[in-house]
């Protein structure tokens, strides 16, 4: 190619570069946005004020470009490169002081208010829903008036904002409350922020951010209803406005719900598929503010309100476990985007286009004073409500709640709609006649009837095509295509005028006085439009519509500098007012155990040091230097209470809950909870959290409202069209129980290590009786979950199957998920393989959920078959011990096996449930497929607990000595039954103990099942570091120790040696 010959890109040179302008300023934007967030992190200001001050500094550096025009300065003084890249910046800056503001109305804004819906916990608003309700419902109207009162006083006064005292059609009181709907609006998102930062109340914190979502919707029903009123496109009365406020509100609200409810009822059968589940919240989100504001005329706000509530409630629990790491991360990053945008667009408007004068900046300071002053008003005559509703308000919180009420993204959004109404003459054709022509003329007349004659075009309806949408643009194209739409299906008569051109009408003297503006629009309403010359029957209607430049001016800049204000000095100050409020003190019992866990913490972390001085690729570390970034021990001063009277058992149960909360979202992720179970366990716990620990653990009346089966419902179970829901009902209650048994095993594991930072305080032995008073209400839970679960099995056994059929083949396919994810971590397999295999596992995973629940009870010899210590037996040995099975039939109470005795063999339950009591007291209750007492076949160990039946019980019994010839012609079996004997005393012996009580029974009993029994012979020694053994049978003999280690009992030495018959059960402690 010729160099000499210039190329120019055919993509970046055509047409009009307004686009290029657009895209240009969102990538400035998110460069800005990144860069502040990064690099001015340490800057006490918060962030969007950041944003907003670079907008005005961009605008300021190019406002002499402005005014000279647009083409003036592009590129001018400059050529190639450099040229381009500042016409390119000139221009995107512009682009942005132009945007269409209802553009941040329907793009921006529902990102913004979803994900501030969506981010909320749904049960701490409900508790708290009436006190925002409070403030944002018969809060936001009194704020209305009262700051519209002031501004009217402010105008009538002649202290400033004089070009707002229009009394033609009562403009300036419609304006002045306009001005407060917009004003009352607030936005907590820095406060919110810094009141997590500061670990002030959750309460608290959800209080602000959700009266702050109501606020938001209901001040913009209040926009809505009276910006016609200011700018002439509609009329406001009284009856409209209190009609309008329920229909606009609450059915905005319930069509966000039923939007959301249909969206989770679709993505409940998506399986795992970020793309889709990603796709359908988004598109609800847009779905419902548009429907809500352009198709229904409703709330959009109320609207995603409701919305972010069905998703952030129900919807939790239908997206898929994977994915809702990514929605949250999806909707934060959107609203980051968002909030950049929106911020540096006002600042830049404000530079380039807003004019104001001093006394502005007068009037800005007056009305920042006079929101805090309506707000504080609005408190305290509410005060005496709030104090006694939901969590309450305590007069500390209500300080913070006054002075946290920020303005932001919703005002400035209102403020650009309302810079958006420049002065404009619509006309509306109620009637088109009949018989006009090109040359008829167009005459005003007033109500006086006096005529003149306007310079305007007739648009005909027969006169379709190049030239129709040439004679006319703007709202004037707007009307006349709504017109034209009506016009065809009503069919066009000859010579029907569908719509007026005006062009000789001055625009420019009304924009510069909103009096002369209002008093024209008054005249032409009262008025009528005249067209004659061939035709008849023609009815049309003009209307001034628009806010004069002056006044647009002052309500965006007062606006903005509110936003600015708040920010500054609010947003900047709320950390010191929490503080002097003593809002971040933390209670005396819960310093306590922070200081005592911080300690373990740090000594852990000196342990590992220790550790790792012995491994040789970091033996010769600078251990000193090391030290230096060792945890320091956390020290509370800022302390609440009385640190010598405190109450340590109600804390650790507030604690003991918060983990049995966890649980049950860890099992919703891990497959073994569904989405109903979840919110009825998690919904009812934290109620229980609200009570903070002053009731007993067990104290649940909420679970037999949960578990019961409705009677209704049992009635028709067979009735076709609700068997399904019956079954439905019964998997939901079943799963719901067992993962409460679950979480209850897995809290019981905390009581010791939780109790144990008390003993400091209040003693060990106190601490010890508080451990066992705590244990006892855990195990009251558990046998309470495990009774019922034995009712249900003995009600419906093969519904219960069924059941457990289906949840095990969900455990086993989310296993081998799991597996696989590890594999491709590790680079065993790759990646596209790996993903063709979570394909498949995926597949006959949503083939499970999908096919109906299989109801047959298996019989005793499959029930035998699945024991695990027949795993890899041939078929011969599996039918020696079939045939050495005698089943057996037991009442309930009988005695299967006595504590103490020298058990003669072992049983297979295949139906019905036994108790297993230790001195009377109840601690476990089996059923089908569980294994008792083959330790005595193993060991001839004497039994460890009564077996009782607690059901009609029928099992298979195995006799000791046919169970030993068994095992003597089948050293496999005899593996077999060691290891699951191995397996069960380690469980028993190490679940209480680090790092296994923090593992879900499920991680533990996987890590178990890796062990396996040695039998050293006669004065073999085992190496046992890094391992961890448990000694099941003989004797061990260990370095230091003249005394034998007798079984059973955790061997906790580098090294032991066996006399003959010791078994040994070993495990990698990794």
């Amino acid at each position: 190619m010729n160099p000499s010959i210039l190329t120019t890109p055919i993509l970046a040179s055509g047409g009009d570069h307004g686009y290029l302008y657009g895209l240009f300023f969102l990538i400035l934007a998110l460069i800005i946005g990144a860069a502040a967030r990064h690099f001015l992190n340490r800057v006490p200001l918060p962030f969007t004020v950041l944003l907003m001050l670079i907008g005005l500094g961009l605008g300021f550096a190019f406002r002499g470009g402005h005014e000279g025009g647009h083409g003036a300065g592009h590129g001018a003084g400059h050529d190639g490169f450099l040229a381009k890249l500042l016409d390119a910046l000139r221009g995107s800056i512009e682009w942005g002081a132009n945007l269409d503001p209802h553009l941040v109305l329907y793009v921006f804004l529902p990102i913004l208010i979803f994900e501030a819906a969506y981010a909320l916990d749904v049960h701490v608003f409900k508790k708290s829903f009436w006190n925002a309700f409070y403030m944002a419902g018969p809060g936001i109207v009194t704020a209305t008036m009262m700051t519209g009162g002031c501004v009217i006083a402010i105008y009538s006064l002649g202290w400033g904002l004089t070009d707002w005292n229009i009394s033609t059609g009562n403009v300036g009181i419609y304006l002045a409350m306009l001005f407060g709907a917009v004003a009352s609006a607030t936005d907590p998102v820095a406060v919110v922020a810094l009141l997590k930062e500061l670990g002030a109340s959750k309460k608290l914190g959800t209080l602000i951010e959700g009266e702050s979502l109501l606020n938001d919707g209901t001040a913009i029903v209040a926009f809505l209803l009276l910006i016609g009123a200011v700018t002439g496109s509609g009329v406001f009365t009284a009856y409209g406005a209190v009609t309008g406020f329920f229909y606009i509100g609450l059915g905005g609200a319930a069509l966000g719900i039923l939007i959301g409810l249909v969206g989770v009822a679709w993505v409940k059968r998506v399986f795992n598929d970020p793309h889709v589940e990603t796709s359908v919240m988004l598109m609800t989100a847009y779905m419902a503010f548009y429907a809500c504001e352009y198709l229904l005329g409703m709330s959009g706000v109320l609207g995603l309100v409701g919305l972010g509530l069905v998703w952030a409630g129900i919807g939790r629990t239908r997206i898929s476990p994977e994915v809702q790491h990514f929605m949250h991360e999806f909707w934060e990053f959107a609203a980051f985007v968002a909030n950049v945008v929106i911020f540096i667009v006002v600042g830049v408007v404000i530079a380039l286009k807003v004019e104001a004068e001093a006394k502005d900046f007068l009037m800005l300071g007056l009305v920042y004073v006079t929101i805090h002053l309506v707000r504080l008003i609005n408190i305290s005559v509410l005060y005496p409500i709030m104090r006694k509703t939901g969590y309450g308000l305590p007069k500390k919180d209500a300080v913070v709640v006054w002075w946290g009420a920020l303005r932001g993204a919703i005002g400035l959004a209102l403020a650009l709609v309302v810079y958006g109404y420049e002065p404009n003459l619509e006309f509306d054709v109620k009637d088109g006649g009949h018989g006009y022509t090109a040359d008829s003329k167009v005459f005003f007349e007033d109500s006086d009837g006096k005529r003149e004659e306007w310079d305007a075009t007739l648009i005909l309806a027969a006169g379709h095509g190049a030239t129709h949408g040439e004679s006319h643009d703007g709202d004037h194209g707007d009307a006349h295509e709504e017109h034209h739409a009506e016009s065809h299906e009503d069919g066009h008569k000859d010579g029907a005028i569908s719509g007026l051109a005006f062009a000789g009408f001055n625009l420019t003297q009304f924009d510069g006085d909103g009096a002369k503006l209002a008093t024209e629009r008054e005249r032409l309403a009262k008025g009528k439009i005249v067209v004659e010359g061939g035709g008849e029957g023609a009815v049309i209607e003009a209307n001034l519509i628009g806010i004069s430049k002056r006044i647009r001016d002052q309500f965006l800049f007062l606006i903005s500098g509110i936003v600015l204000l708040t920010l500054l000095v609010n947003a900047t100050t709320v950390k010191a007012v929490v503080n002097g409020l003593g809002l971040t003190r933390i209670p005396a019992v819960k310093a306590k155990m922070m200081t005592a866990t911080s300690a373990g913490i740090v000594k852990d972390c000196e342990n590992e040091m220790d550790v790792l001085k012995s491994d040789s690729f970091l033996g010769g570390a600078n251990w000193s230097r090391v030290r230096e970034f060792l945890p320091e021990p956390i020290v509370v001063t800022n302390i609440e209470g009385d640190p010598d009277a405190i109450d340590t058992l109600t804390e650790t149960r507030r604690r003991i809950l918060e983990k049995e909360s966890s649980s049950y979202w860890k099992q919703n992720r891990e497959g073994l909870l569904g989405a109903a179970g979840v919110n009825q366990l998690y919904n009812n716990i934290k109620e229980l959290i609200d009570l903070g620990g002053k009731v007993p653990l067990n104290d649940r009346d909420y679970l037999d409202n949960i578990w019961q089966v409705p009677k209704w419902m049992e009635s028709v179970k067979d009735v076709p069209g609700f068997k399904r829901m019956f079954r439905d009902r019964l998997a939901t209650t079943y799963e719901s129980a067992k993962s409460f048994v679950i979480a209850q095993e897995e809290v019981a594991k905390l009581v010791d290590s939780l109790m144990a930072n008390t003993e400091g305080d209040i003693g060990k032995e106190a601490a010890d009786e508080k451990a066992k008073q705590l244990k006892g209400e855990i195990m009251q839970n558990r046998l309470r979950g495990l009774n019922f679960l034995r009712d249900m099995r003995e009600n419906y056994p093969e519904l219960i199957v069924g059941i457990e059929t289906k949840d095990a083949a969900r455990s086993v396919l989310n296993h081998e998920r799991n597996m696989i994810k590890k594999l491709k971590a590790a680079g065993t397999i790759e990646l596209d393989e790996a993903d063709r295999m979570i394909v498949d596992v995926e597949g006959r995973m949503k083939d499970i959920m999908d096919r109906p629940l299989i109801l047959r009870l298996p019989e005793p010899e499959e029930v035998l078959r699945e024991v695990t210590w027949l795993k890899g037996l041939s078929e011969d040995d599996i039918s020696k011990i079939t045939e050495l099975s005698k089943e057996r039939t037991y009442k309930p109470e009988d005695i299967i096996m006595e504590q103490g005795d020298r058990g003669d063999g072992m049983i297979l339950i295949t139906q019905g449930s036994v108790k297993i009591s230790i001195m009377d007291t109840v601690v476990d209750i089996l059923g089908r497929g569980s294994v008792i007492g083959e330790m005595a076949v193993l060991a001839g160990v004497p039994r460890t607990a009564d077996v009782i039946a607690d059901t009609t019980v029928t099992a298979l019994w195995m006799r000791r000595d046919e169970m030993n010839e068994a095992m003597e012609e089948s050293p496999a079996l005899a593996k077999g039954l060691w290891e699951t004997a191995g397996r069960r005393f380690a469980e028993n012996l190490l679940k209480s103990q680090e790092p296994y009580v923090s593992q879900s029974q499920w991680e533990f009993r996987r890590w178990l099942s890796g062990g396996e029994v040695l039998s050293p012979s006669a004065g073999d020694s085992l190496e046992l570091y890094g391992k961890v053994a448990i000694l099941l049978s003989g004797t061990a003999t260990v370095p230091g120790s003249d005394e034998p280690v007798n079984a059973i009992t955790r061997l906790i030495a580098r090294e032991a040696s066996f006399p003959e018959g010791a078994r040994v059960w070993l495990r990698s402690d990794s």
